[in-house]
């Protein structure tokens, strides 16, 4: 049975109008009209869903998240004390809250196994669309080791459909590709720097070899697949593209030549995650953070400003992604606000988490849009998000989500 959704306004972020009153037909999940009332015909036994007051825009698409990660800081005793099953147990409530928020689609960056998204789409509880990297992969001593000098290992322990995120050469890196392939990877994920929250290494020294990479590249590109890189410092960034990733996730230090790679392929995108580093301070000022990474989070947050304006000056494609597990889920709106403070029109903002992220992922058509053929996965907010990105930030401001036509958040009659 067909959808129809009746709203003040429908939003199109490719061309950034607005067309009143609005109204949008979805059947067996994809949208079949969307436009003026009086130019959908809309079927008399169609069920209906009362918008009124509402603006409709395509639900919103989150390029970088973490399922499995409370999103509530990191008190090392407290994951000590925690079996892996309550990690892969956190899932359920993330996903509720991301996708109460208005995100319907995500790209989650490591962590999270495949029986997510099965179970998500099997209705076991409310979801995202999902696309998954499965697992995150460090060099020895990078980003995900996550090894301390007592020699206990905490955060992306490997589990039996989680393999192993430590990873170092060339013909070892072809195996563990194949790996998270066989897993369920659609991404995969390498940590080309090193990072905030891990123990033993640095955000601005680079991790991996150009060859490591470019083997990592090659061998996901026969089966499909593309390469998403965790890079804060310049030389990985810079390496990361030249051994041919598509997406910069962070880019806390981006320098010209290396805004000069991004822009020599269209096929290249930066997900900042400006959000990440204010909540690592955050955490840290409600005692929830370890002395290491507060620090190493409060060095670089200004930075990481200055680096995104940058790209965003000189035009490079941005999709959005905020690192939800190291903030809070369903806080991901957030980004939004400061992707405009650093410079971005506020239209550009919603393009970010809607057609530009849908193309990034390889879902264009289908995702970020209400066009026909699209899935029927919409947001409505009260007013006019170009006027007031809060509509969206907030997730209190989302009144209504729905996900391949039925209601997750709101009211059906």
């Amino acid at each position: 049975m067909s959808t129809a959704f009746f709203a003040d306004a429908l939003y199109d972020p490719a061309t950034a109008e607005t067309t009143r009153p609005a109204a949008l037909l979805v059947d067996g999940g994809r949208v079949v009209a969307a436009g003026r009332r009086d130019q959908v015909h809309v079927p008399a036994d169609a069920a209906r869903v009362d918008a009124e007051g509402l603006t409709l825009l395509p639900g919103l698409i989150d390029c970088h998240v973490h399922l499995c990660f409370r999103g509530d800081g990191v008190v090392l005793g407290e994951m000590l004390a925690s079996p892996f099953s309550r990690t892969l147990l956190n899932a359920v409530g993330s996903c509720r809250q991301t996708i109460e928020a208005g995100f319907t689609t995500v790209r989650d960056a490591g962590g999270t196994p495949a029986a997510v998204r099965i179970a998500v789409e099997r209705g076991y509880f409310p979801g995202p669309r999902m696309v998954l990297a499965i697992q995150i992969l460090s060099q020895t001593g990078g980003h995900a080791d996550q090894r301390f000098p007592c020699g206990v290992d905490l955060l992306w322990h490997p589990a039996p459909d989680l393999p192993g995120s430590v990873v170092d050469g060339v013909e070892p890196m072809r195996k563990r590709v194949r790996e998270l392939v066989r897993a369920g990877a659609d991404w995969i994920k390498l940590c080309t720097s090193g990072g905030v929250l891990s123990p033993g290494d640095a955000p601005h020294h680079a991790t991996f070899t150009l060859e490591e990479i470019q083997a990592a590249v090659q061998e996901a590109a026969t089966q499909g697949r593309k390469v998403m890189a965790h890079a804060q410092a310049a030389a990985g960034i810079k390496n990361a593209l030249r051994g041919g990733v598509t997406t910069i996730e962070h880019g806390i230090w981006i320098d010209d030549e290396a805004l000069d790679l991004f822009l020599r392929d269209g096929d290249r995108a930066l997900v900042p995650t400006l959000v990440a580093p204010v909540w690592v301070t955050r955490h840290a000022k409600a005692g929830r953070m370890p002395a290491f990474a507060a620090e190493k989070g409060l060095t670089v947050a200004a930075d990481h400003r200055v680096s995104v304006g940058r790209a965003v000056e000189a035009g490079v494609p941005l999709a959005y992604g905020t690192d939800s597990g190291v903030g809070p889920h369903g806080s991901n709106g957030e980004e939004l606000l400061l992707l405009q403070e650093v410079g971005m029109p506020a239209e550009d903002c919603i393009r970010s988490a809607t057609t530009v992220a849908a193309r990034v992922l390889g879902l264009e058509g289908t995702a970020g849009t209400l066009a026909p053929g699209a899935y029927g996965d919409l947001v409505g907010v009260p007013g006019d998000p170009l006027a007031d990105l809060a509509l969206l930030a907030r997730p209190e401001n989302v009144r209504l989500v729905a996900k391949g036509g039925e209601v997750v958040k709101g009211r059906a009659d």
